[in-house]
């Protein structure tokens, strides 16, 4: 029983963490139908810039806003390439996440005091118990690390989290520059006739996306006590199979905001990575799983699209 609870405890951290990546996603892949490639490299962009600082001794939530706007200083990058550049969606993701994975080394290795000229390139940027993290640091230590025998400040933070990146999306998709944003990705044209500029709300729509990213990194970081080189990959697929679980499988709830749904597809993407764990399913297989679901996942809502005659969002 108690190996269970602690499954159920680590999918629910997990379910809560990524869950802002996939709203991230809501905003580049749902609302503005733009295939973004880059997260890969923002996320792992977040989560070295937070590590770096939060070992420099700033505080975790301000570094946590560093990493943000690092995310949506890259996004807008992506932004730029396809607006500015004229250069397709899929292949500005591409240069992007190929251009990041250089720079996130160097940043590393510079950043810990290494030299880049040898075959001494550093992988792995270790956050020790000394450093400070929102885990750790006020108010997170009014909450008790465990209950009895079930580990709960990581979930009661994560969550807060979370719905936190939720409300504030919420709140930004109602004010103009997100009603803007929002009709970009349904009608281009009508944004023109508005007298408006849609490639400026594109920019802002992958800055926003790649910035809950990178906070994903961050708090990738703080749940695992250190930043690996190989940590944004597959984040791809974590964020898009968390956001087309959440909208297909709730698509009939009407009163659920959006956001919502979008955390409990990724609550509920991470219970079946879980569930395959517990079935004593080899950790090597777990990309596997993930590409299995994330064609579950589109299968599923192209036939809910297909039924509902329209567009899911």
């Amino acid at each position: 029983m108690q190996t269970i609870i602690n499954a159920l405890v680590v999918l629910l951290e997990d379910g809560f963490m990524y869950s802002i990546l996939a709203m991230g996603f809501y905003i580049s892949y749902s609302i503005l139908d733009f295939p973004d490639l880059s997260v890969e490299g923002t996320v792992l962009s977040g989560g070295v810039s937070f590590a770096l600082l939060a070992r420099a001794g700033v505080n975790p939530w301000l570094a946590m806003l560093v990493s943000f706007i690092i995310g949506c200083l890259l996004g807008s990058v992506t932004g730029i390439l396809h607006v500015k550049l004229k250069i397709r969606p899929l292949l500005c993701g591409i240069l992007v996440s190929t251009a990041l994975i250089s720079v996130n080394l160097v940043v590393s290795v510079l950043g810990m005091g290494g030299n880049i000229k040898g075959e001494d390139a550093l992988t792995t940027i270790p956050v020790g118990r000394s450093v400070a993290t929102i885990l750790r640091d006020f108010p997170a230590n009014l909450i008790p690390v465990n209950l009895g025998d079930v580990r709960i400040r990581n979930v009661i933070v994560l969550f807060f989290v979370a719905v936190l990146f939720k409300i504030l999306l919420d709140v930004f998709l109602k004010t103009k520059s997100g009603l803007l944003l929002r009709a970009t990705g349904s009608n281009e044209q009508y944004v023109k006739m508005l007298a408006q500029d849609p490639g400026r709300s594109k920019i802002l729509g992958l800055a926003l996306g790649n910035g809950f990213a990178a906070v994903t990194g961050a708090l990738i970081v703080q749940t695992r006590a250190n930043v690996n080189q190989g940590m944004g990959i597959g984040m791809i697929v974590i964020g898009l199979a968390s956001l087309i679980i959440g909208i297909s499988l709730f698509y009939s709830l009407r009163k659920f905001k959006l956001t919502t749904k979008v955390i409990l597809g990724s609550v509920i993407y991470q219970g079946c990575l879980t569930l395959a764990t517990q079935l004593g399913v080899p950790t090597a297989y777990n990309k596997f799983i993930m590409a299995v679901l994330f064609t579950a996942a589109l299968v599923f809502s192209s036939s809910l699209k297909k039924a509902k005659g329209g567009k899911l969002s």
